[in-house]
């Protein structure tokens, strides 16, 4: 499969995610002609301090105190990740939606994503065996244009 010159600007900005996002990895990701597979890693240690906020409270003085990791319900730790997830994404999509505009390429998002939290490697080696067999399934995509 050849990719586009949109699919080419795509698969560079998921390439140059880390240098823009110290927090995000991208390790693993497929561009398809009408849809994306990406694993990408939020790591909690990476975010720069004065912007962690998730369980947090301010005081009379404005500055913020982080609740340790331990009393974090694995919810608020979910929520925390998600939300820097869809910064991630989102600027992620503003980029090629401005390549496209710029280059009066005919172009649109689905409004909304597919998020899911990769729980153990038993998850991870499954998902990663999926994008990685992705391009082999095309003929089959019920949605290929």
């Amino acid at each position: 499969m050849r990719m586009s010159g949109i699919g080419a600007w795509a698969d560079e900005q998921l390439r140059n995610v880390a240098s823009h996002y110290t927090y995000a990895e991208i390790p693993l990701w497929v561009i398809m002609p009408n849809h994306i597979h990406a694993i990408i890693i939020i790591d909690e240690n990476k975010i720069p301090h004065e912007k962690r906020i998730v369980g947090a409270f301010r005081s009379a003085v404005g500055a913020f105190h982080e609740t340790p990791l331990q009393q974090r319900s694995a919810i608020q730790y979910a929520t925390q990740m998600q939300s820097w997830l869809s910064v991630v994404v989102r600027q992620f999509k503003q980029s090629v939606t401005r390549f496209a505009n710029e280059n009066n390429i005919h172009f649109a998002w689905q409004t909304r994503y597919h998020d899911h939290i990769i729980r153990d490697v038993n998850e991870l080696n499954r998902i990663a065996e999926y994008i990685e067999n992705n391009v082999a399934r095309w003929d089959l995509d019920v949605n290929k244009t």
